[in-house]
């Protein structure tokens, strides 16, 4: 007698997300659904109940299946993207990174020796590079060609060698 498998549930999704380490918004994004309804599948009230969309469950058991075919990424990491890119526990290097990311300096060595906690488009940004799947050096070459374009445009002279300096008025605090 072949032993049957409950049907697919919200818990079954949330399993999984936790599982990859995604947020709710990402999985509610790789499953196509909008974040309204991921919260409502995950739901107290709803995560033992089957999910009846057939597609959100054949993704589920696709990923389940086939990890590879998710688009999750391991979370960036900012700690390991300043080691990958090849950079030293120095000031000098804390400075260039700073730069990279469009931070400042205190900002840096709150992320690196303080565990701070790195703004989202900070995280997208370390993850568009690391999506390019470059080398280190050429990874910091494209993030130095970025920051000196950027820089420029916003008229921010010597970026690369000065970093991101606000202007006095600007009113803008880390």
């Amino acid at each position: 007698m072949v032993e049957q498998v409950p049907p697919f549930c919200g818990a079954d999704l949330e399993r999984w997300r936790v599982g990859v380490g995604m947020t709710r918004a990402m999985a509610a994004e790789t499953f196509g659904i909008p974040r309204a309804k991921w919260d409502e599948l995950t739901s107290v009230l709803r995560s033992s109940k089957p999910i009846e969309d057939p597609v959100v469950a054949m993704l589920l058991q696709l990923f389940i299946a086939y990890p590879e075919s998710a688009p999750v990424q391991p979370p960036a990491d900012i700690k390991g993207f300043y080691a990958f890119l090849g950079l030293s526990d120095t000031p000098r290097d804390r400075e260039l990174f700073a730069t990279l990311i469009g931070r400042s300096q205190p900002t840096v060595i709150r992320l690196l020796l303080h565990d701070g906690k790195p703004s989202r488009s900070l995280m997208k940004w370390v993850d568009a590079i690391r999506r390019l799947k470059l080398s280190p050096k050429r990874s910091q070459k494209v993030m130095a060609e970025m920051v000196s374009a950027v820089g420029s445009r916003q008229r921010i002279d010597n970026v690369l060698i000065d970093g991101w300096r606000r202007p006095p008025d600007s009113g803008d605090d880390e």
